[in-house]
Formats: C-alpha cells, sequence, structure tokens
C-alpha cells in the first residue's frame, strides 16, 4: 500500500512534544538521515531493491550488527518480496525471517533504534521504518567475582552486558513472578536499565517510589549503576551508601526473595539493591552456606573489626596524648622509649603512616595484578621499617595501623569501607582535640546520624533503632536456617513468610 498523499514533512502532537514522522518518500528520509548522521562513520547505509524495484535503504552501526545474519538471511529474503508483500493488510508485521521487528512513522524513534544496534529498513512509498534486531555486541565471558569472593557459593558474577545479566538471573528464578520494568536513561548515552521485582512479594508502594525516583533522573550521562544510586539517594551529603551493590547474582536473588528490588543497567557489571540497611553491608556470601555457629562467629568478628577500623587510631592518639596513666607500667616504659626519637606528636604520626598506607591501597588498585601485590606487601614492609628507623614514627604504632588495615578488610563491602576508612580520620582529628572525650562524642553523632538516615523512606538503622526483634536475631548472628522462615521487615514484603504460610 502506498501513501503518496501523505507530506513528506509532517508532524504528530504527543503530549507537549512535537514527534517529527517519516516521509513516505525514501530520498527525504535518506536526507534527514544524513544531516542525523553527520560525522558519523560507524553508520552504514546500503541501498537494494525488492523484487519489483522499489528502492529500499537499510542502515545499521558497524560492529553492533551481525553482518552475516544480515547479508545471509535478511537482505536475499527482502529482495524476493515486492512492495505490497512486505507488510501484512495491517500493516503489524513484516515477512521476515527475524523474531524481533517493531515497526514505527516516528523519525526520532528509528534514529534511536540505529544507535541501539538495530537494523532499519525504509522503502520506498511507506512512510514507516523496520526495526530488526540483528545486534550482535562483543561481550566477555560470565566469570567469577573479583570483589565479593566467597568459598562455597556459586562460581559466577554479572557481565556488563544488561541482556546476559538479565537471563542469568531469570536462570535462577524459573518463575513468571519475577518481572522487570524497563527504562532508557540518560539524555545522551540512551543507556537501558531495568527493575527487578518478584509480584507477590515486593510491597507495590516501594516499586512505585523506585519507579518515580528513576523515572525523574534527567542527567545526559548515566555511566553506570553508580551514576543512579548518586542520583536517586535520599541523603547526598552523607558519606554511607544508601544503596548494595554487588556482583554476584545469588545475593540478588536471595535479595528480591526478601521483597527488595534490583536495579539493573546496561554497560555495567553490578547491580543495585533496594531498599537496605547499614547491617546489610556487613552481610557476606558465605554467610547462608555453612553451619550457624561458625559463621555467627565470623559476623560478630566483623563487626569487631569494624570497631576496630573506626577507632583503634584515634584511641592510639587520644591516650598518649591526655590519658598516658590509663596505660600500664609495664607498657608505659617501652612506649615512652619508642616515642623519645619521635619529633611529631600523635596525630602527625599516624597521619603519615595512614595516609601512606591509604595511597599504597590506591596503587595497587591501578598497578596491575602480578605487581600489585609486590607493591603492596613489600612497599608496607619497607616504608613501615625505614620510618620507625628514621625515628619519624614509633614501633608500637607500625602495629596500631596494620590491625586497622586488616580489620577494615573485614568488612565485605567495597563501598562501606571506603566510608569507614573515611570517617576513621574525622574519629583521629577529635581524639588530637579533646582526646577520649572526642572519641566519645564522635561515636553518639555517627549513632545519631545513622538512625535519621532513610534508604528509600525506610529507617537505616533498622532493625537495631527503630528494634525490631524478630529481624534483629539475623543481625549480630546468623541463626539457623529453620527459624528464618518470616521475611526481613526492611522493605515490607507482601508475602511475609518464606515457603507459603503454616
Amino acid at each position: 500500500m502506498l501513501f503518496d498523499f501523505i507530506p513528506y514533512l509532517s508532524y504528530k502532537k504527543r503530549g507537549e512534544n512535537m514527534q517529527k514522522l517519516l516521509s513516505n518518500r525514501l530520498e527525504d528520509n535518506y536526507s534527514d538521515l544524513n544531516d542525523k548522521f553527520l560525522d558519523c562513520p560507524d553508520i552504514k547505509r546500503q541501498r537494494t531493491h525488492l523484487k519489483d524495484g522499489c528502492p529500499t535503504l537499510i542502515i545499521y552501526v558497524e560492529g553492533l550488527t551481525d553482518i552475516n545474519l544480515l547479508q545471509r538471511d535478511i537482505i536475499p529474503k527482502l529482495q524476493e518480496l515486492n512492495s505490497t508483500e512486505v507488510f501484512d493488510e495491517n500493516m503489524q508485521t513484516v515477512r521476515l525471517p527475524v523474531a524481533s521487528v517493531s515497526i514505527s512513522n516516528e523519525f526520532n524513534l528509528a534514529v534511536t533504534d540505529i544507535l541501539s544496534g538495530k537494523t532499519v529498513i525504509f522503502i520506498n512509498g511507506f512512510d514507516v521504518a523496520i526495526s530488526l534486531s540483528v545486534i550482535k555486541v562483543e561481550k566477555r565471558s560470565i566469570s567469577e567475582p573479583t570483589i565479593e569472593k566467597n568459598v562455597k557459593g556459586p562460581q559466577e558474577a554479572f557481565i556488563e552486558s544488561i541482556n546476559t545479566n538479565i537471563s542469568i538471573l531469570r536462570r535462577k528464578i524459573k518463575n513468571d513472578r519475577l518481572k522487570f520494568k524497563t527504562f532508557t536513561l540518560g539524555e545522551i548515552t540512551n543507556q537501558k536499565a531495568a527493575i527487578a521485582y518478584i509480584e507477590g512479594i515486593t510491597n507495590p508502594e516501594i516499586l512505585e517510589t523506585m519507579h518515580q525516583k528513576v523515572k525523574d533522573i534527567n542527567y545526559d550521562e548515566i555511566t553506570g549503576i553508580a551514576s543512579i544510586e548518586q542520583l536517586i539517594a535520599d541523603n547526598q551529603i552523607t558519606p554511607f551508601p544508601h544503596y548494595l551493590a554487588t556482583e554476584r547474582p545469588d545475593k540478588v536473588v536471595s535479595n528480591l526473595l526478601e521483597g527488595k528490588l534490583a536495579i539493573f543497567v546496561d554497560g555495567t557489571p553490578f547491580v543495585l539493591i533496594a531498599p537496605v540497611s547499614f547491617f546489610s553491608f556487613m552481610q557476606a556470601p558465605d554467610d547462608y552456606l555453612g553451619n550457624w555457629a561458625v559463621h555467627s562467629l565470623n559476623r560478630l568478628l566483623r563487626f569487631f573489626g569494624l570497631i576496630i577500623a573506626l577507632f583503634l587510631p584515634a584511641l592510639y592518639i587520644a591516650i598518649v596524648s591526655y590519658h598516658y596513666y590509663m596505660i600500664p607500667l609495664n607498657l608505659l616504659i617501652p612506649l615512652a622509649e619508642s616515642r623519645a626519637r619521635v619529633p611529631f606528636p600523635p596525630i602527625i604520626e599516624v597521619l603519615i603512616l595512614e595516609t601512606t598506607l591509604e595511597m599504597l591501597r590506591e596503587a595497587t588498585i591501578r598497578l596491575p595484578t602480578y605487581i600489585a601485590a609486590s607493591v603492596g606487601v613489600v612497599g608496607g614492609l619497607i616504608i613501615g621499617q625505614a620510618a620507625v628507623d628514621a625515628g619519624i614514627v614509633s614501633n608500637i604504632i607500625i602495629i596500631v595501623v596494620a590491625i586497622t588495615a586488616i580489620a577494615s578488610f573485614l568488612i565485605p563491602n567495597y563501598d562501606m569501607a571506603l566510608t569507614i576508612r573515611y570517617i576513621r580520620f574525622i574519629v583521629m582529628f577529635f581524639a588530637s582535640i579533646f582526646g577520649i572525650i572526642g572519641v566519645i562524642i564522635c561515636g553518639v553523632f555517627l549513632i545519631a546520624h545513622l538512625v535519621v538516615l532513610e534508604s528509600m523512606g525506610e529507617p537505616y538503622f533498622k532493625p537495631m533503632f527503630p528494634f525490631n526483634r524478630s529481624d534483629f536475631k539475623d543481625i549480630l548472628l546468623r541463626p539457623q536456617l529453620k527459624n528464618m522462615r518470616k521475611r526481613p521487615s526492611t522493605a515490607k514484603p507482601l508475602d511475609k513468610i518464606r515457603g507459603g504460610k503454616r
């Protein structure tokens, strides 16, 4: 069916936006596309003809399209059809051997499909574009997690392809209640994103809140999940992460089954989980894969490490500077002898080593793997020993900083570990001015700050404040699985009992 009576340049109004329509003249569309894709050498244009000689234009992005499939199956089949045979009677489908096909008469939508990697076909005499999903994207294979290591759990991690990540999740949850809401984010980057949830468990209010937060993002650069995390955060000035970023599919599954949401973004191998509490960042993948008593001890050890990483250097500064009478005499004498050669006050002494350690830690991240291990170990030993021999720091501060570093490694989440390292410097500063009182003040303000924080409107320090006895049993200790039939109330799940009510 031909549409010669339609003007070649027309618009239609949708809401408040004027949408440019395609022309039924191929040359007009070709001219508009050339203007749009000026200086875009990767946008390939291929002309061909239908069986009755009707001119046809095929446009695709080199590197995103499966050229072999296009040349072998699509183009030959297209050349066997007359212009009256391409579409069905209602112009809703096309007779081409492709599973995913869409038809649109909007110019901007055709451009978006081209830039998304689809092959778009324009036929003279028709004011519509045919978008074929013959995408072929180079991607790395599924590998083991690089940051969230575990011993007994699955050894697979998400990759940069959102379609692959969604398929991984679908393979683990073989249920039609697993749903996805999709978006396109970034006015320039146009990144595909999706919110995963389980129907019947996820609270619709939580889903609608996140849905609206993501839809309201007005930013031209969405390069990964970290961009979304910053743009939808409830409190923009806190150093604590509002949402849990993970690379582990099994962790996403367990959180979805608690009624939480998972946000996927194309181009990043991490998934954002919301809402979460402070204690979600202290749970490791292995916690639920072994004996409950042993892993309860490991979890208590993590919380002890958290306290050490936060306050040990500050306590050293406070005691040595103001409260040296608290030190036993047998320890005070060697400590005094060690510090007698140091020309700096304790705060400067600690800052020298802590700053050096942070620089080494940052350097090992940027260096190649086979060099980073050597630099981290050898550099720390050599610099520490040389600093003691030169009289810049004392012997005991080497032990204090080393224990603090080891304790910070116990925190299983990278974002939370960074936050604790940042807050440690603030506590050290107050300890150098006010002594033990400064450490106590920092601790009180820290707890007060955690109490007032929220993650998607839910208390961040839950179930400690407000206290929830049912949820508290899985915070400091890990109970037996048979005693965890009730889902945590963090996300207010609709179905509160695991496995149905009994």
